[in-house]
């Protein structure tokens, strides 16, 4: 059996360096771009999990400032998430990329699956129209074709034989 990486614990540089960047310009008002990266770089150096500690890559941002990456332990590459599988898995007990980990994305494996590409991947595509309506920022003419293509999906998935069968099962508890 293939492990996904929704099995896996991880972690990502993104929230963790908006955190320290956070703190650091808390600390140090006054910095200059390049003291502000220097600071960051000393504070996510004392970061670890599980008593791992972590090395960080830097690109410059074409807006200004630096995007931050993991280094992969293992292979060296630049990655913004690193992770644990589960214990008993057979793979490397430490935070690696999913390429050292030979993960997938559970949504690849589905990929060709009739019930993911017939059901899973239309309700997951209706759940965010549905978040981006409810956030409220949308004009009018966006709002439209989001509603549009909501119905059009609901339409699609109500005359789904996989759907129907999908939503028997819900109903009756036996997923």
């Amino acid at each position: 059996m293939q492990l996904t990486v929704e099995a896996c614990s991880s972690v990502c540089i993104n929230p963790l360096q908006r955190t320290i960047k956070r703190q650091v310009n808390r600390d140090y008002p006054e910095s200059c771009t390049e003291e502000i990266h220097n600071y960051t770089l000393i504070e996510l150096n004392k970061f670890s999990v599980n008593d791992q500690f972590f090395q960080y890559e830097t690109i410059d941002n074409f807006l200004g400032g630096h995007r931050w990456f993991f280094l992969c332990p293992k292979c060296s590459k630049r990655s913004s998430k690193l992770f644990l599988p589960p214990e008993g898995m057979g793979r490397e007990a430490k935070y690696l990329c999913k390429s050292c980990h030979r993960l997938k994305n559970q949504s690849a494996l589905s990929g060709q699956n009739n019930m993911y590409r017939r059901v899973t991947r239309p309700l997951k595509k209706m759940k965010e129209i549905e978040n981006k309506i409810a956030k409220g920022h949308l004009r009018g003419g966006k709002v439209e074709q989001l509603l549009d293509e909501h119905e059009k999906l609901d339409k699609e998935l109500k005359g789904c034989q996989e759907y129907r069968l999908y939503t028997f099962k819900k109903k009756h508890n036996l997923t």
